[in-house]
């Protein structure tokens, strides 16, 4: 199994990736490959999620979870057995979290043993960089302002991709007909 996220970046099992995108960059790539409709899909976001009301799959094999907590991602990351795990990046989930990054690394790089594991965001951030320590691919793709990772106080004045609109609930989600 592998997924092109662009036409010269192919992403297989196997490998931790690191995507910083546009979420409509990252929207086309879900909903156009017809590969993820036949393997397992684990989904994994926060409370709040940019791209689940964007998503379209349908397929018995795509499934979402969410984490309140480090502990459940965690959690959930231990327990996976999919072909491709795609965790939203949620830094509210670190906030007073202590060194819970560095183990959350841990566990995406553990998990990337026997899966395509993908860690996205829109922007990077201070805890993103964290994340990244293990990650086997670091990817910024077009359409982002960004010359590399974001280093506190020298990434502040650079230009952002502005954040969606508006962001679906999991709930939101499960009302539009997915289980």
């Amino acid at each position: 199994m592998e997924l092109a996220l662009h036409p010269a970046v192919t992403l297989r099992p196997g490998t931790f990736a690191v995507v910083v995108a546009p979420p409509e960059a990252v929207l086309r790539v879900i909903n156009g490959s017809e590969d993820l409709q036949r393997f397992l899909f684990l989904y994994v976001c926060g409370n709040m999620s940019r791209l689940l009301s964007g998503i379209r799959c349908r397929s018995p094999s795509f499934q979402v979870r969410r984490s309140f907590t480090v502990f459940q991602l965690l959690t959930i990351l231990e327990e996976a057995h999919h072909t491709v795990i795609f965790v939203e990046h949620d830094p509210g989930l670190y906030e007073d979290a202590g060194q819970m990054p560095a183990e959350v690394a841990l566990a995406l790089s553990q998990a990337a043993r026997t899966a395509l594991v993908i860690l996205y965001t829109p922007e990077p951030d201070p805890t993103l960089d964290a994340l990244s320590q293990r990650a086997d691919r670091i990817l910024f793709l077009p359409g982002i302002a960004a010359a590399g990772p974001y280093r506190g106080a020298a990434g502040r004045g650079a230009a952002r991709t502005p954040l969606a609109a508006t962001q679906t609930t999991l709930e939101g989600f499960a009302r539009d007909g997915a289980s």
